[in-house]
């Protein structure tokens, strides 16, 4: 069930994409690269560190949320 509802958001993704005018997707990308260029090692670094940690806290939340009503 969830492989379908991530295929769907993928195709509603790409539908979204193929509106945006030429010009404007390739200013993205470049935005997008000089951005993961300039953050991109302090993230790796960042996850590196803390990854497991903040991966079991979100996991913690993520069950708590699904508890409640």
């Amino acid at each position: 069930m969830a492989t379908w509802k991530i295929l769907l958001v993928a195709l509603k993704a790409r539908k979204g994409w193929q509106k945006i005018p030429p010009a404007q997707r390739r200013a993205m990308i470049q935005a997008a690269q000089r951005s993961a260029r300039k953050h991109g090692p302090l993230v790796a670094k960042t996850v590196r560190e803390q990854g497991p940690d903040v991966a079991k806290r979100f996991a913690a939340a993520l069950r708590d949320a699904r508890k409640r009503p």
